[in-house]
């Protein structure tokens, strides 16, 4: 099997953090383990500015941490860079490795902090003749993938409503469900601030929203993240209904049926469709799509223009925002 060389530019949570303490290969929730796991990739390297950061890198992986981008590219030449640096540094690290000509560049989510620079992202990426992946993980999830064929199929009916609970900012981590929703119902073609809410941080904004998804009404509802962290979602259907919570790592679907009492009416099998999830070993699954594409066998499942349709989406809702504030 060919082997990639690969980078990581940021060893902070998504970097190596997430899953740094756990041993084995059941648990895959950063771009250092999945690198470190994933047989088609040969970690080469990763950058941080943190010393101890780099420290305990280079005491788990076995390979150079620098505290420099330019220190590391003098001395390797990647053929895949992972960013995994805080969003407002994406476009600024984009911009100084995509001149280094690798094959692919796998960045966090969201792609950046602004829409204009996203753009220019991905047209530094065609021009470079770089792949550009963005790391929204669960559209590597074989459970997403086996759910979007059930929706296809009918098995619950026309979706026509759904509601979205998250917290913890709508860019950071609302963005997540609005680019799961395109990626299961197409694009947003309606959007409603329903309730302006607070600021995660001080800065993310948390509104409650209405956007439609095709034919697909769903509400955004903002949980306040210090109580607890909450992304669940359930959509709803003319034959059954959907749950996908825990962050993904349950998803179930339950049919209607005839009511076993009352002749004419329909209630929800009690019994539940479990769909398997992969949200454990999500970074796995992102490595093996890029894998897949880097042979020449498939394609990307989120790239850095369905990255931006997403960005779209979100900075229409701050528009909607400030023109609430005038």
């Amino acid at each position: 099997m060919k082997k990639f060389s690969a980078a990581i530019i940021g060893l902070g949570k998504a970097g190596q953090g997430y899953d740094y303490d756990h041993v084995g290969g059941s648990y895959i929730k950063t771009h250092a383990t999945g690198f470190s796991a994933h047989e088609a990739f040969d970690l080469v390297a990763a950058v941080d500015p943190d010393v101890l950061q780099c420290k305990r890198f280079e005491e788990k992986f076995e390979c150079p941490a620098y505290q420099d981008v330019q220190a590391m590219l003098s001395l390797h030449h990647p053929q895949v860079i992972s960013i995994a640096t805080p969003t407002n540094l994406h476009y600024q690290v984009f911009r100084e490795v995509v001149n280094n000509k690798p094959e692919a560049v796998l960045c966090e989510k969201p792609i950046s902090d602004s829409l204009k620079n996203a753009r220019h992202m991905l047209e530094l990426a065609e021009k470079n003749e770089c792949a550009l992946l963005v790391n929204y993980t669960r559209r590597f999830d074989p459970g997403v993938i086996l759910l979007k064929k059930t929706i296809q199929n009918g098995e619950i009916g026309e979706i026509y409503k759904g509601t979205a609970w998250y917290s913890k900012g709508f860019l950071n981590n609302g963005s997540h469900f609005v680019d799961l929703l395109v990626f299961l119902f197409g694009g947003a073609k309606e959007i409603k601030v329903i309730d302006r809410g607070r600021r995660w941080d001080g800065q993310d904004p948390e509104p409650d929203v209405y956007i439609r998804f095709g034919d697909t009404a769903v509400f955004f509802l903002a949980a306040r993240e210090e109580c607890f962290s909450l992304f669940d979602m359930e959509l709803v259907g003319t034959r059954g209904m959907i749950r996908y919570t825990e962050s993904g790592a349950s998803i179930e679907v339950r049919q209607n049926q005839p009511h076993p009492d009352y002749s004419g009416y329909k209630i929800l099998n009690p019994e539940k469709r479990i769909i398997k999830s992969g949200m454990e070993r999500c970074q796995w699954n992102v490595l093996e799509n890029l894998n897949q594409f880097l042979i020449g066998k498939s394609q990307l499942n989120s790239d850095g223009r369905s990255a931006i349709e997403t960005m779209e989406v979100v900075e229409n809702v701050f528009s909607l925002l400030c023109k609430d504030i005038l």
